[in-house]
């Protein structure tokens, strides 16, 4: 009897849909895993037939073609919580490494994974050989090469490192082709020019190094997803900018609201790429503005407008929020991972969106059992994860569907000015005596 061939693999391939016109999209392969996986949106049952989209807007892989399934089914899996989630699996024919295949996927919004699709180990069951060191021949290694703008010598440089290596490809990007977008499923860094996620390149190197906070949040967003940086000094930065905390604060589950970056010279013709992301009215507002200075509501084109000729002429880095209606906030003022007092911020009218008392809002003293433990327990971890020993946490609860959000971290939270400078005195005096003390 004839054996069946196998076919070796490395932990990291590409996958033809050629049914799909999909062509090389990343795989992880992960002999961990039970089964297969692949990113798909816009799910739903109906009349006994299962619709789905392959990726999402988001992806460079996104086509907006829905497929129709006769053939599916549903499991139920335990997410990373612990919770019992339900997801939907179909077959679909793949080609990898030269062989076409059937693979049962489960159906699974992967934005915040580095690979939009996951081979598991029952795929690859008596067809493939995972070799971990292995690197195809024809998969080469990706380096992706951030500069703050693309000169004759680096891209004489960038063709010189090809030459000389044996299996490389480089990447040569700015830093004004990078989307930073925060939402509901996590975060994604991402080139605009060939929507790639920059973790899923093998290595990246800093070469010169635009805004430090961007340079930053890009450098940590990498190392947390496990991929190698050249240049480990990106990371010694600290997290003042709103940027940097907000891929900080996504990446340790600190929920904050959805936010999308894009450098400066995107923005005047970027109105309906932020309105589509994060609907109207949304909120720009300068990453490293304080005390509410560089805070524009937008609630149409001619509001965009006239900010962003405000935010160009002053050379301000903005990034846009989803507006959180409320009806005030909290400052969680954090000392040395202890609450010593929170203070609720409200307008005074509906004239401005802002709470700020240096904006003209009103301010009072509140008990701490007003906060609820969850709310809580986030802004000690958001002081914590910002390794700030004295922060101010600025909490506010959606209005419309009560849920949660962390505004910012501030490690000067105006404990010499504002409202209630005695009462901040005083636990600033108590905490400076307890670090004596231990």
């Amino acid at each position: 009897m004839q054996k069946k061939s196998i076919t070796v693999v490395g932990p990291r391939e590409t996958v033809d849909l050629p049914s799909y016109g999909l062509f090389e999209v990343p795989a992880k392969i992960d002999t961990g895993a039970d089964s297969s996986a692949i990113w798909a949106s816009n799910i739903y049952e109906e009349n006994g037939m299962l619709h789905y989209v392959l990726f999402d807007r988001l992806s460079p892989f996104y086509t907006g073609q829905v497929l129709i399934a006769q053939k599916f089914s549903v499991a139920s899996i335990k997410n990373s919580f612990g919770q019992t989630e339900f997801r939907y699996k179909v077959p679909l024919k793949i080609r990898l490494a030269g062989r076409t295949i059937s693979v049962l996927f489960t159906l699974a919004n992967r934005e915040n994974n580095s690979y939009p699709i996951l081979i598991g180990r029952r795929t690859l069951h008596g067809k493939f050989l995972v070799d971990v060191a292995a690197r195809k021949q024809n998969v080469p290694a990706r380096l992706l090469l951030m500069s703050t703008f693309i000169s004759p010598n680096v891209s004489a440089f960038v063709r010189g490192v090809e030459k000389a290596a044996e299996n490389l490809n480089i990447t040569h990007a700015t830093y004004d082709d990078v989307q930073f977008s925060f939402g509901p499923h996590g975060t994604r860094v991402t080139l605009l020019s060939t929507g790639e996620d920059i973790a899923s390149f093998d290595i990246v190197h800093f070469k010169t190094s635009g805004e430090r906070d961007v340079t930053a949040a890009m450098a940590r967003y990498l190392k947390k997803r496990g991929v190698k940086i050249v240049d480990e000094s990106t990371l010694n930065f600290a997290p003042s900018s709103k940027l940097y905390q907000y891929v900080i604060l996504a990446d340790n589950a600190i929920p904050i609201p959805q936010s999308l970056y894009l450098a400066p010279n995107h923005l005047k013709v970027a109105y309906e790429i932020f309105a589509e992301h994060l609907s109207l009215p949304f909120v720009l507002k300068g990453i490293h503005a304080s005390r509410g200075a560089h805070n524009f509501l937008i609630r149409q084109e001619a509001d965009y407008d006239q900010a962003v000729k405000t935010i160009l002429a002053e050379k301000i880095f903005v990034v846009g929020q989803k507006f959180v209606p409320n009806v005030g906030d909290y400052r969680v003022l954090v000392f040395g991972r202890r609450i010593a007092l929170v203070i609720y911020r409200s307008r005074l009218d509906d004239s401005t969106h802002l709470n700020n008392t240096s904006q003209g809002g009103d301010a009072r003293l509140v008990d701490l059992s007003e906060l609820p433990t969850a709310v809580k327990t986030s802004s000690i971890v958001a002081a914590k994860v910002m390794d700030h020993g004295v922060a101010g946490v600025d909490m506010v609860q959606d209005s419309e569907t009560g849920t949660w959000y962390c505004f910012e971290v501030n490690s000067g939270p105006q404990l010499a000015t504002g409202a209630f400078t005695k009462e901040k005195w005083t636990a600033f005096a108590k905490y400076v005596e307890t670090e004596l003390n231990k």
